[in-house]
């Protein structure tokens, strides 16, 4: 049938069924529109709230983080500050911490050992177990244990040793340190307390023995002077009584000297230039004997490397004025009036020093040596009896009493020194004396520090 309008149904139908799928559509965006606000909204309210959470985590963080610094800045100045050297490895024996102490100890700047090898830089040393290295390897301990090792400039050390095992929070091993205390000088007085105690002991016998014997030797020399006067002098027996007479002077003479020997050095020390000391005792003993060294030719030869104030030494110039004469004097006696002795002094390099000297004398990290020579030109030493000569009343001289030499031997022992015995490769003897010197911390340094670049040349 048609519409008057001149549409079909079937038109009509098509469109209202457009309208409805539109509207349908619509109803649908609108849905997913309205879906996607409400995430969205969902979305910004998390964001906002994970975004508060993080900031507060990175609030706690940086007060963490400033806490540690001011914990690890805390420590190290703790660690700075320690007299105690301080080196920690990881897990590799690579150094992860070496403190200042440390770099004293074994004369090596600060920054050199980090991230090297344990064994790389520090001396392994007796015995093997005493090191950080060591511990984390075997998870052995020690607590103070004497170690004895020798540096690359010849320094040897005693040092206190004491390991620990480094964990983490779960108690897993992550590396190990190694706390040293330098006993160098604390070994050296346990040996000088040792000698004073021998010392003390042999002067109290000695002085109660010669007390004993002056006694009886001055009543004998009264009697034999009594006698003397009483006979007449033409009479035989004054040759005897003139014997007796210089024979409890001699005796006296040996009492005496004994018990100087015996007695306690008290060093009243001054800081003196040694080279012009030392020449000034060579210019007096020729004066003093000059008969005697009428036939000889005594010289000086002071150090021509060393500055004036390298030459300083803080000693007690009465007494060691004693010890050259005495030693002068024994070479006198050796050439038999005629020939020559010769006197030298050097300041020694520090790394000589120790190689040289380093088992006779325990130097300190800051100390060095001034060696003085003194060689002849006469028959040398029997050597059968270089290791004998300091020792007390031992002479080959007729009439010797056997004192001089000892006596030089105490007075440089009381100054910290040694005294060496040998012959000259030659003829003649050769009394070597040591005396340990100070030196400043930039000398050692840099001392150090050449030796390692291989451009330290040794005095001649």
């Amino acid at each position: 049938m048609a519409d008057p309008n001149g549409y079909t149904d079937a038109g009509g139908l098509a469109a209202e069924t457009d309208v409805t799928q539109f509207a349908e559509s619509y109803a649908s965006f609108n849905r997913i529109v309205n879906s996607l606000q409400r995430q969205y909204l969902e979305l910004k309210e998390e964001f906002s709230t994970l975004n508060q959470t993080l900031a507060e985590s990175n609030r706690r963080l940086i007060e963490m983080t400033e806490h540690n610094l001011v914990a690890n800045e805390f420590m190290r100045s703790i660690l700075s500050s320690l007299s105690a050297a301080v080196i920690a490895v990881d897990r590799n024996g690579i150094i992860t911490h070496f403190n200042p102490a440390a770099s004293v100890i074994f004369g090596i700047p600060v920054s050199e050992p980090m991230g090297r090898p344990y064994h790389q830089v520090i001396p392994t040393g007796e015995p093997l177990e005493a090191n950080a290295v060591r511990a984390f390897e075997t998870g052995m301990t020690v607590d103070a244990v004497e170690k004895r090792l020798t540096l690359d400039d010849g320094t040897r050390l005693h040092l206190s040793v004491s390991t620990e095992i480094l964990r983490d929070k779960d108690r897993t091993p992550i590396g190990a340190v190694e706390v040293c205390h330098d006993i160098t000088k604390i070994k050296k007085l346990e040996q000088e307390i040792a000698r004073l105690n021998t010392l003390a002991a042999l002067g109290e016998m000695a002085a109660t023995i010669a007390h004993e014997v002056r006694n009886p030797l001055a009543g004998i020399g009264g009697f034999a002077v009594l006698l003397q006067r009483d006979l007449a002098p033409a009479d035989p027996c004054q040759k005897l009584v003139a014997k007796i007479v210089r024979g409890v002077e001699t005796l006296n003479g040996i009492v005496t000297t004994l018990l100087n020997y015996t007695r306690t050095e008290e060093l009243n020390r001054e800081d003196i230039l040694y080279d012009r000391f030392l020449g000034s005792v060579c210019d007096l003993f020729r004066q003093e004997n000059g008969v005697r060294v009428a036939g000889m030719e005594i010289e000086f030869v002071p150090s021509v490397r060393a500055t004036p104030l390298e030459m300083i030494v803080s000693l007690d110039p009465g007494l060691f004025r004693q010890v050259i004469t005495n030693i002068l004097s024994n070479a006198v006696d050796a050439c038999g009036g005629r020939g020559g002795i010769s006197v030298q002094c050097t300041r020694l390099l520090r790394q000589r020093a120790t190689r040289q000297y380093g088992d006779k004398l325990m130097l300190g990290l800051d100390e060095t040596v001034i060696e003085t020579v003194i060689s002849d030109t006469g028959p040398g030493i029997d050597p059968a009896s270089i290791g004998r000569v300091f020792a007390p009343f031992f002479t080959t001289k007729n009439g010797g009493t056997g004192l001089g030499l000892a006596m030089a031997w105490k007075i440089v022992k009381a100054h910290g020194g040694e005294i060496l015995a040998s012959n000259n490769p030659d003829r003649g003897a050769r009394f070597t004396v040591l005396l340990p010197v100070k030196i400043d911390a930039a000398t050692r340094t840099d001392a150090v520090r050449e030796w390692r670049t291989g451009r330290v040349v040794d005095e001649v």
